[in-house]
């Protein structure tokens, strides 16, 4: 299989997911739109079942496996796809680097020796592989912070509409906040 079948099978790889994105991106507008409207106005939402709290450690852990999935976790697709489409990109100029650099560079015995690559595609193939892992921490970081986001959007406000005593945990820093309270009406 030659590199210019492989990124033939890239580009159709990146089509079809950017399909899914599309799909993805009309979800990711409707919660938008249902956060905006919770915010704006001051009627306290009515919810049937209680929203899952979303793990910030889960959505690193997942986007550090495969970028984007981090992402699709907490519900955020448009950054989702686009780091899920960057990482198939690069790994997609990989490969075909890879099959260059195999044709160029290999001798009879079909061994490449890193001495032997051009001091060029050497930059090239580092500058990728830096470039996937900046992708890689970059994904990892935006998904901690979009669980948080969704975390502060979606989870706590139903915790803050219940009736009753309420108790919150804050971890910040290397403290824990701990709050309990009662509302008490005034009629």
């Amino acid at each position: 299989m030659g590199y210019r079948q492989v990124f033939k099978i890239s580009v159709v790889a990146i089509l079809i997911v950017s399909m899914f994105s599309i799909a993805f991106a009309q979800k990711d507008k409707q919660i938008q739109q249902n956060n905006q409207s919770a915010v704006q106005s001051n009627v306290r939402p009515i919810i049937f079942e209680e929203p899952e709290r979303k793990d910030p450690f889960i959505a690193g852990v997942l986007s550090w496996s495969w970028s984007g999935l981090g992402q699709f976790y907490t519900q955020n697709y448009k950054k989702g796809s686009a780091f899920l489409l960057a990482d198939l990109a690069e790994k997609g100029v990989l490969v075909y680097m890879l099959f260059h650099i195999s044709e160029k560079y290999s001798n009879s015995d079909q061994d490449v020796n890193w001495s032997d690559i051009s001091r060029k595609d050497q930059t090239i193939v580092v500058g990728l592989l830096f470039s996937i892992f900046l992708t890689r921490v970059f994904s990892v970081v935006d998904a901690v912070d979009s669980a948080h986001e969704y975390n502060k959007l979606i989870y706590y406000p139903y915790w803050k509409s219940k009736q009753g005593f309420k108790t919150s945990f804050e971890p910040e820093n290397k403290s824990l906040h701990v709050s309990v309270s009662y509302p008490v009406n005034f009629k």
